[in-house]
């Protein structure tokens, strides 16, 4: 028997190039072989089933590393063709999905799962576009709004952030959805099928591993084990453009909305700047420390308009200081910044004096990179 494991463990190392597969004893650190009470399994499980200890299943982890090695074969060609949805909603699992999702480039659900969300997809991506508007609007300040409209809005994109953060930008169905625990995540199982979404999933011993495309059997409520699945996910889908380019817009997004905040109260500053010197220069006439006849009539006139040798001032000095920032401060891709960089190009001046033509001589820059950079500048 021992000899016949030892063949299997072989096999499983062979097949697995492109990541490192944990060790048995990592697993037993982890507690991966843990499974339900012997009275709260599912018969279906039997054939993952080691023994049972002191009326506790024990899960054959023989057997859970060599079909681990080939799910990650195929979550690798998955995320090679399209998006990748991880969904964890239970207390052990939440925290982790979103940090390991964040990073490696998946879309993640970790609330509660929105009924509909495959079904009924067009609709709820209405709902995010929707969210990224008001993101930009209250960024911009939302000056067309009264103090209760505008209270009423952060309220709402609060709420709508708790539900759909992990899914922005995600603008077609996952190519396949990753399940940390079958049993809580019923919904989500029901509409994958529905849709024809395959299905990785954390299985269990009270779990039917029937319903999934790819079982992993596992301990699904230990959050060492948890953990170490959703690392390995992470790792394997991280590799891949499709998560680099959710990173990017994730990270385009955030630099877009600091941008027009910062530009938004530089503007109401200089605004309420105006309206100073305004008042004081009607104070001084009203105490008469300012002759009427040198400034003419235009002290009559409450609203002015602009000065034009300010505003050409103005202007000049906003295009310099844009002009004079750096790279990265633009909230390029990671890619496009790298290639940049390694042209020498580190600040937008020296970005603005090359053609479409000339950025395409640039190594590493392509169609949407060159699209990308016309954005941020713009």
């Amino acid at each position: 028997m021992a000899e016949v494991k030892k063949e299997v463990l072989k096999k499983a190392e062979t097949k697995n190039k492109s990541f490192q597969l944990p060790e048995i004893i990592d697993f037993l650190k982890a507690g991966v072989h843990f499974g339900h009470k012997k009275s709260a399994w599912n018969p279906r499980m039997e054939k993952y089933i080691y023994e049972v200890r002191n009326g506790i299943h024990i899960i054959d982890l023989v057997q859970t590393r060599e079909i681990l090695g080939d799910v990650l074969e195929q979550l690798e060609k998955y995320s090679n063709n399209g998006n990748i949805l991880i969904v964890g909603t239970k207390g052990q699992a939440a925290s982790v999905v979103e940090k390991i999702a964040e990073e490696s480039g998946m879309f993640y659900i970790n609330r509660r799962w929105m009924g509909g969300l495959f079904t009924n997809f067009d609709v709820i991506k209405k709902s995010i576009h929707s969210l990224i508007k008001m993101e930009e609007q209250l960024a911009q300040g939302s000056e067309d709004l009264v103090k209760k409209e505008k209270l009423l809005m952060e309220k709402d994109i609060f709420r709508l952030n708790r539900i759909y953060k992990g899914i922005k930008f995600m603008e077609k169905l996952p190519e396949v959805v990753i399940v940390i625990d079958s049993q809580v995540e019923k919904n989500a199982i029901k509409e994958a099928r529905k849709m024809g979404i395959p299905i990785i999933a954390l299985i269990d011993t009270n779990c039917n591993p029937d319903i999934i495309d790819y079982p992993i059997p596992a301990n699904d409520d230990s959050i060492k084990s948890i953990s170490l699945f959703v690392k390995l996910f992470g790792e394997v889908v991280g590799k891949s453009k499709k998560s680099l380019g959710i990173i990017g817009l994730r990270r385009d997004h955030e630099a877009k909305l600091a941008r027009m905040k910062k530009q938004y109260e530089e503007e109401k500053e200089r605004r309420e700047r105006m309206e100073e010197q305004e008042r004081e220069r009607m104070k001084a006439l009203r105490e008469g420390k300012v002759d009427a006849k040198k400034i003419g009539s235009v002290v009559r006139v409450v609203k002015r308009e602009k000065n034009i040798e300010d505003e050409v001032a103005e202007a000049e000095k906003v295009k310099k200081s844009a002009d004079s920032k750096s790279i990265k401060e633009l909230g390029l891709s990671a890619r496009t910044e790298k290639a940049l960089v390694g042209a020498k190009i580190k600040t937008v001046g020296q970005l603005k004096k090359f053609s479409e033509e000339e950025m395409k001589n640039i190594k590493g820059i392509g169609e949407k990179s060159i699209e990308e950079i016309g954005k941020a500048i713009k």
